[in-house]
């Protein structure tokens, strides 16, 4: 079972489990080529995170790796 996730990027919403990169730059290459330019940023607050709603926490989905809540099983929900 994975980690449960403690920040997600700012731009583009990628989870990660590590908290020393907090407030470090994404390494998620979107197009496969440009590094993308959003930061990690904490979400350790209660309330930040739920359920999946697609997987309903299994972190599977149509018998893959669930890519709403990025197979983790929640998804982060904290209002901006």
């Amino acid at each position: 079972m994975p980690n449960s996730p403690v920040a997600v990027c700012t731009k583009c919403g990628k989870y990660t489990t590590s908290a020393t990169q907090i407030n470090n730059q994404c390494s998620e290459r979107p197009d496969g080529k440009k590094r993308c330019n959003g930061v990690f940023g904490s979400a350790l607050s209660d309330g930040d995170w739920a359920t999946c709603d697609a997987c309903g926490g299994s972190r599977i989905y149509d018998e893959k790796k669930c890519e709403c809540c990025q197979g983790y099983g929640v998804m982060y929900v904290r209002k901006s």
